[in-house]
């Protein structure tokens, strides 16, 4: 058997040595507990720092790492789909270049693997203050997967995923473009077995590391993908659109009520509907910028998915 570890690189540089070390170290203690084989598909997914450097430093060392190069930055699920089309193992995982994952967690999946399942999420449990936050962004995820270019059911978050040979070659079959595989692993006829995982690092260390990496994120500018500039919406602006939009609607309501009797009603009601138009606008805006962040981008050239540069190893 021949395990497939497919991780999307973008701009990792601070930490993807790290991750990399884990993730073989856990991928060695299961193959040789099991006899089986490994490989590392990294993604290059137009890095702009170091990242490209560090894994053909790693890659002349290890022979089970592979590099696919884009020509140009895709988004997170157009990387994940190529590693996936390139996987040559019987059971193909997927992972974020993450510190947050604790060695031993693809040992977790690989036992519902072996127990029969096709179809493995996996995510982490008890990161305390992120809770509130992820359930927020994953209740705005599943509105914008409604409506803007994204089919199927939304099933939630997953840190680690896990899918057979066979699930594999169904999902990379798929003629969709725009691809989220959390919509379309619905499509294909497997169940879906959720696995829970604690972190290996405590709260405190946590928030350390979030603040380093927005301390980095400012530093490098917030590089955006060449693809989706004209189309991508920063949260910051949204956010003040909502803010706006909401103070003016509560401004108007306020305006429109003491001066009841002197407003006929119908201008009253055709302001609040269309402050309340304006908000809803704004927010589609803000769950659109939300989803191009946790899944990548939102393309409109239904020919091109992705296009690779170059496949090292």
């Amino acid at each position: 058997m021949k395990i497939s570890l497919v991780i999307p690189v973008y701009n990792e540089q601070e930490i993807l040595a790290e991750v990399l070390e884990k993730y073989k170290a856990d991928l060695r203690h299961i193959c040789k507990e099991t006899e089986s084989s490994y490989e590392i598909i990294a993604v290059n997914d137009g890095c702009t720092d170091e990242s490209l450097d560090i894994l053909r430093k790693e890659g002349k060392l290890n022979r089970s790492l592979r590099i696919i190069n884009l020509d140009t930055r895709y988004g997170k699920e157009s990387a994940v789909t190529a590693g996936m089309e390139a996987a040559s193992g019987d059971v193909i995982i997927l992972a974020d270049v993450d510190l947050l994952n604790p060695v031993g967690v693809f040992e977790r999946v690989m036992v519902e693997y072996f127990e029969g399942s096709n179809i493995v999420y996996a995510y982490r449990e008890g990161i305390g203050f992120e809770n509130t936050k992820r359930k927020v962004s994953d209740g705005i995820v599943r509105i914008a997967t409604r409506f803007f270019g994204v089919e199927g059911k939304y099933t939630g978050k997953a840190n680690v995923m896990l899918y057979s040979r066979a699930a594999a070659d169904v999902l990379v079959s798929l003629p969709n473009k725009n691809k989220f595989l959390r919509t379309m692993d619905n499509w294909v006829g497997f169940e879906i077995k959720k696995i829970s995982y604690a972190t290996s690092y405590t709260r405190t260390e946590i928030r350390e590391k979030v603040r380093d990496a927005k301390k980095l994120d400012r530093e490098q500018g917030h590089a955006k993908c060449p693809r989706s500039k004209a189309r991508e919406h920063t949260p910051s602006k949204i956010y003040s659109i909502c803010a706006l939009t909401l103070g003016l609607l509560l401004v108007a309501g306020y305006i429109a009520l003491s001066q009841f009797v002197s407003v006929p009603w119908m201008w009253i009601l055709v302001i609040f509907i269309a402050f309340a138009v304006l908000l809803f606008a704004s927010f589609l805006f803000y769950a659109r910028s939300v989803m191009i962040k946790r899944i990548g981008t939102v393309h409109t050239d239904e020919e091109t998915l992705y296009i690779i540069e170059s496949v090292i190893n």
